[in-house]
């Protein structure tokens, strides 16, 4: 009965992370966006900067000229955020979710799909490795994480969408919350009601890196 309960309440979450029924629809979020390279690790990456806190949203991918790839995906936020969640395809329905959120001196990944505005299920499809760089502290957290299954899914219909390695404007769509998960060590954690959310772009030919496997195993714990 408590996992139904959780899983309802999560359910509750994501049916509002893009908007659904009575939430108002995402809006187009001011972007900006740039090329990121970390000093210590020199992984690059595309970077978006979205959201009022505001929220950095950087992604690496590998030197592809199509899909599927894998993401890596670093997520960095003020304290105030206490959980983000980005969606691949720009909304909730039928694309792969990834949400983090700080847990003590860390964060936790987690990844959901919804086929309704309804209890998203757990997508075993993709699949996150959490890396080294997920840190929190007392004013931010990082997440960086791997994900194995977020450029292609199966849509309403059957139909299979990929992500297009070479899309300099791909559109995606994020969401927001100042109230922590119930339980921060669970990635199945119920979540609090997002209080922001949009629609944003990021650059991924220019998140494209033939050091892309390189830097994985450089990040890998």
């Amino acid at each position: 009965m408590a996992l139904l309960l959780a899983k309802l309440a999560t359910a509750t979450v994501l049916a509002l992370l893009i908007g659904s029924g009575s939430a108002a629809p995402p809006t187009p979020t001011t972007t900006a966006a740039s090329r990121y390279c970390d000093g210590e690790t020199g992984v690059c990456y595309s970077e978006a900067t979205v959201g009022v806190a505001p929220i950095k949203w950087r992604v690496a991918i590998p030197a592809v000229e199509a899909g599927p790839f894998d993401i890596l995906l670093q997520v960095v936020a003020p304290r105030s955020v206490a959980w983000a969640g980005i969606a691949w395809g720009g909304g909730m329905l039928y694309n792969p979710l990834s949400l983090g959120w700080p847990n003590g001196d860390t964060s936790v990944p987690a990844s959901r799909f919804a086929s309704a505005h309804v209890q998203p299920d757990i997508y075993d499809p993709a699949v996150h490795t959490k890396l080294k760089g997920s840190t929190a502290n007392a004013t931010h957290w990082t997440l960086t994480t791997v994900c194995r299954g977020c450029s292609q899914w199966v849509n309403n219909g059957g139909a299979r969408t990929t992500l297009d390695p070479g899309a300099t404007a791909a559109g995606f769509a994020f969401a927001a919350s100042p109230t922590p998960p119930l339980d921060p060590a669970d990635p199945w954690s119920p979540l609090e009601i997002h209080t922001e959310h949009g629609l944003f772009t990021m650059d991924l030919q220019a998140a494209q890196s033939q050091d892309f496997e390189e830097w994985i195993d450089l990040l890998s714990l």
